[in-house]
């Protein structure tokens, strides 16, 4: 048998099957980054991301006063820089070389062993900070045990080195830093295509409904500082020049967009969540309309009730429900329904603006995720109802225009081959 085929047979016997309905009609919708993608033949990196296990992007600083943000774009090799989390674990994303070969070092031990670029590396939190070391080599690393010595450097030809110090900080002390990091940044006003958002100082997430029709808008940001605020829009700096807008394409459902506005060193992050059209799943529209006609603030027993402008459930006592399922929504300690990401018995899930958890395949933050029909996230190989095999990295995002375990994926994330 040809050996590819060999692999070929191994890797779906290994990862199985998963129904769904894929992404790969939908690549217009695919507009983040490639995972490790490889764009060029220089030895120096494109790009270098980092992650906490959200996926969320942790920010990169020139010193540990963390004040002077450092673009993932603009990194350099041979440079120190420092970033911050509350995350237990990270994973490092890069975009190019091409022919080359990545490998990630947990601390500047010669006995540390590499990583592959999205491994999840685990943060020491009893020495606070730990160094990630990022080498770029032009001999193939895989199969091989590599560890961060000048000995593996030589053997793969070593040609780029990023350093990266990671400080670990508890929750509690991120709560008080992000707060601290508010002060007196605000947005003066927010407009989408021209039309006002009623601005709240107690308040960073705005919902716009839009047609299905409408696949781009125009958003406008202006700070309450125009001359000293830097302000960025889904990722693009926006200033005076450009009046602070830009334009922003949608994608069908929901769409998340990140408005940040910083002065030296300080930030508030808005988040803007524009709807195009019904964001509600076939296996969710029934429990949807049920909250939808459920009575705005009568308090009742085994129904729907409204709060403060926020949806809880009163079981048959008439008492709220609480850190419990009820249906397809979920309702948290104070009895509040959740909405976005929820972390639930070790397994993470998705739930709309609507409350609503979503399965199948789902573009959140620009992303594409795969939930299995209870509603968790899946990782790793799997094959889809296409009959193509797709892989999503260790915090759900799918990969696409990379390689993985030698296996080539396209730009709708399938496999096309070796």
């Amino acid at each position: 048998m040809d050996k590819n085929v060999k692999r070929i047979v191994a890797m779906a016997l290994a990862i199985g099957t998963v129904s769904a309905v894929a992404p790969a009609t939908n690549l217009n919708l695919l507009t983040t980054k490639a995972y490790a993608s490889n764009t060029n033949d220089e030895s120096t990196l494109e790009s270098l991301e980092l992650y906490d296990d959200d996926g969320h992007t942790i920010k990169f600083y020139e010193d540990n006063d963390y004040e002077d943000r450092v673009d993932e774009d603009d990194v350099d090799e041979d440079t120190m820089y420092y970033a911050k989390t509350s995350s237990n674990t990270v994973s490092v994303d890069i975009s190019g070389p091409k022919g080359k070969y990545v490998k990630v070092f947990n601390g500047t031990s010669d006995s540390k062993k590499g990583k592959d670029v999205n491994e999840d590396i685990k943060l020491s939190n009893d020495s606070i900070v730990t160094t990630l070391v990022i080498k770029v080599y032009g001999e193939d690393t895989d199969d091989h045990t590599v560890r961060n010595n000048d000995d593996d450097d030589d053997e793969y030809d070593l040609q780029s080195t990023y350093k990266i110090k990671v400080k670990y900080i508890a929750e509690e002390d991120t709560k008080d830093t992000k707060d601290a990091n508010y002060d007196d940044i605000y947005l003066e006003r927010l407009s989408i295509d021209s039309k006002m958002i009623e601005l709240s100082e107690s308040k960073t997430n705005y919902t716009y409904d839009v047609d299905s029709d409408v696949d781009e808008v125009t958003v406008r940001a202006t700070p309450e500082d125009e001359e000293d605020d830097d302000v960025t829009i889904d990722g693009e700096d926006v200033d005076s020049d450009d009046n602070f807008k830009t334009k922003v394409s949608l994608d069908k459902g929901e769409n998340l967009i990140e408005i940040e506005v910083e002065d030296d060193g300080k930030s508030r992050v808005y988040t803007l969540t524009i709807n195009r059209g019904n964001t509600s799943s076939t296996s969710t529209s029934t429990a949807t309309n049920a909250i939808t006609s459920a009575p705005s603030t009568e308090i009742v027993k085994s129904q729907w009730v409204k709060i403060n402008g926020v949806w809880q459930y009163n079981d048959a006592t008439g008492k709220p429900v609480r850190n419990s399922w009820v249906q397809n929504y979920y309702l948290q300690d104070n009895g509040n329904m959740a909405t976005g990401w929820l972390n639930y018995g070790g397994s993470w899930y998705y739930l709309g603006i609507d409350g609503a958890k979503k399965t199948g395949w789902q573009s959140i933050d620009g992303n594409w995720y795969y939930l299995d029909s209870q509603g968790k996230i899946q990782t790793g190989w799997f094959k889809d109802l296409d009959g193509k095999y797709y892989y999503l990295c260790s915090y759900g995002a799918m990969a696409y225009n990379t390689t993985i375990d030698g296996y080539k994926l396209g730009a709708n994330g399938a496999w096309t081959g070796r």
